[in-house]
């Protein structure tokens, strides 16, 4: 009997290392695999010129920026009449299952179209990207499916949607090619409610609820857009920006953290809009100084021989 005992102890023990050690390997299998492509690119925001470009036709996992596609079909709506800024969406129990980001929405209660779109675009709200899907659709995966099918009528060809969130899934990626096509569509499209990509913070429900936007934020000209991430995504980042008569839009993706992508996103933009910085014009004076004082010790030089 208590051979038997130890043999089935034995037996269990090495079913939980195996079951462990498996686990193990797939989650590191899934991190590696799901290592992010850094892309980047901008294209005038007028003409849709392409400026500069950097892997960006590769597929990527757009996490959340998969809400501005969210943002398009609502602002659809909204232009046809079907709904208004006024109107309330009602919250399902399948829209509060989602992780978090989200404003915590409980079953049953009612959120205003106007308080959805703020959500969105500045709380980045699971939730809320849930009952705008089922509340335009009737459910996720059918929104998920016309946002596949309008991202194809505006030329995003490398571009699959199968969720309103942004939560990864192998089956929805797309390029930084299409997201700038879908950021020109958009603002090219809705004029109307453009501006409320370059809203930092809402009011909702008494609270005031802030965005971690920085470079929409901080950078001058900035018209906002989407900021994204998780894992295989890496830190993703949608940016417009206007300067006089110059347009810009520029996206950065699968970048290690939030501060690189803000950092090389406003390097992109600089560039662009020709921006010299003071130490960059300190080093160029420097430089040509030297330069100059070289020439002269040459020439005293050859002089006095």
């Amino acid at each position: 009997m208590l051979k038997k005992y130890s043999y089935l102890v034995l037996l269990f023990v090495l079913t939980i290392t195996i079951n462990l050690t498996a686990s193990a390997a797939t989650k590191k299998n899934i991190i590696k695999h799901s290592t992010p492509v850094q892309t980047s690119l901008i294209v005038d925001g007028t003409t849709g010129k392409v400026l500069h470009a950097s892997n960006a036709k590769h597929k990527i996992y757009p996490a959340s920026l998969t809400k501005v596609m969210t943002l398009y079909l609502l602002f659809e709506s909204l232009e046809s009449g079907k709904i208004k800024l006024s109107d309330q969406f009602y919250v399902s129990k399948y829209a509060t299952k989602v992780l978090p980001l989200k404003l915590y929405l409980k079953q049953g209660e009612k959120i205003s179209v106007k308080d959805s779109i703020h959500a969105l675009t500045i709380k980045s709200a699971n939730d809320v990207a849930r009952v705008v899907s089922e509340n335009i659709a009737g459910s996720e995966a059918k929104f998920a499916q016309l946002m596949t099918k309008k991202a194809k009528q505006l030329g995003m060809n490398n571009t699959n949607f199968t969720n309103a969130d942004g939560w990864h899934d192998p089956k929805q990626y797309t390029t930084a090619v299409d997201l700038a096509k879908l950021t020109m569509a958009i603002k090219r499209d809705f004029p109307q409610y453009y501006h409320f990509f370059a809203q930092t913070s809402f009011n909702y429900k008494g609270k005031t609820i802030s965005g971690h936007n920085r470079v929409t934020a901080t950078y001058p000209g900035a018209e906002g857009l989407k900021t994204g991430y998780h894992i295989p995504a890496g830190c993703n980042l949608i940016t417009t920006a206007t300067r006089g008569k110059k347009s810009l839009v520029a996206v950065v993706t699968g970048r290690k953290s939030a501060a690189i992508r803000d950092k090389q996103m406003v390097e992109l933009l600089d560039k662009h809009f020709g921006v010299v910085h003071p130490t960059i014009k300190k080093a160029a004076v420097v430089s040509k100084a030297k330069k100059k004082n070289t020439k002269r010790k040459s020439m005293k030089f050859a002089s006095g021989k």
